[in-house]
């Protein structure tokens, strides 16, 4: 049980003080998790992702715009007064990684543009469904986003399952269980637009070799996705990776780019996560390694230990 590990190796702790939910990295964990994070910035960097860090709060007219207030409020912390205007934490980091992309007008030569962030979000769990590292109410997504042409949906999705192999293989993890979810009844976006992406989806799929369950009608309203289940060496499956296509939140925020006859179209855009939540993919971690971690990620990689007390003396 990762909880009593995490207790028994000083990893991690909840304090009740500062509220259930919340987790506190202790120095053995916050050096894990500094690897990790390390590890996850040059790999993302070496791939062609730009890195960012984004405010923990927005103005709730931002979650009004992206949907979350109608279709997600009770998943949500209430709404904080700051001089008189309504502001809330996050619950995803999407909104702001849109809001980067409208900086600037952007050309289809630009595109496909990566972003990637290790971004905190808050989603509001009831104390009895709290457990551990797995279920908690502040965590870190491993979170990116692809703007890219129709086009190139294929060459991204592939480009993302090869990444996920080459992370979730640095700890060991190369069984998968992979699930593709098509069009559900009620969805946004034109026959087309599904019907190639989905397409897309399975393409990267099948050039992967990778066998896979289609869950028909499993996806969300936006898009299509692909979810998959680590197994662990105990044998268990584990919900981390998912990659989306997103045909809603380009709409609702009016992004564009400008095409190669100087018109305005709408770039796809791709949602995913690898590791997906650091706290989970850590209690994941300590449970498969049973607190043993290899070399390379062990807090503790070396000790010196005095044979006799002059040694002693000079260390």
């Amino acid at each position: 049980d990762h909880r009593r590990l995490g207790q028994d190796l000083d990893l991690f702790s909840i304090q009740e003080d500062a509220g259930g939910g919340l987790v506190f990295w202790h120095p053995k964990g916050a050096i894990i998790r500094h690897i990790l994070e390390d590890s996850w910035k040059q790999t993302h960097l070496q791939r062609g992702y730009d890195l960012l860090y984004t405010p923990h709060v927005a103005k709730a007219d931002l979650w009004k715009i992206s949907g979350h207030i109608d279709f997600y409020k009770e998943n949500m912390y209430n709404q904080m007064d700051v001089e008189d205007e309504p502001y809330q934490l996050r619950p995803m980091n999407c909104p702001y990684h849109i809001l980067v992309y409208k900086r600037k007008l952007q050309s289809y030569r630009d595109l496909p543009i990566r972003v990637a962030e290790l971004g905190t979000v808050y989603r509001y769990e009831l104390s009895g469904a709290l457990h551990g590292l797995f279920r908690v109410r502040g965590f870190t997504q491993d979170d990116a986003h692809i703007f890219c042409l129709e086009d190139q949906i294929k060459d991204e999705i592939r480009g993302v399952l090869d990444l996920t192999e080459e992370i979730l293989g640095q700890f060991g993890f190369r069984n998968y269980e992979v699930n593709l979810s098509t069009r559900p009844e009620k969805s946004v976006g034109s026959d087309d637009i599904w019907e190639k992406a989905t397409i897309a989806l399975k393409d990267a799929l099948d050039d992967k070799g990778w066998g896979y369950t289609v869950d028909e009608g499993g996806g969300a309203f936006y898009g299509p996705k692909i979810d998959l289940k680590i197994e662990d060496a105990l044998g268990r499956k584990w919900q981390c990776s998912t990659v989306q296509v997103d045909f809603n939140l380009p709409e609702r925020f009016d992004i564009t780019y400008v095409d190669s006859h100087t018109e305005k179209k709408r770039p796809i855009m791709i949602h995913r996560a690898i590791l997906g939540s650091l706290e989970r993919f850590f209690g994941i971690l300590i449970e498969n390694y049973a607190g043993d971690f290899p070399l390379w990620l062990a807090p503790t990689q070396a000790r010196i230990l005095p044979v006799t007390n002059n040694e002693a003396a000079v260390l």
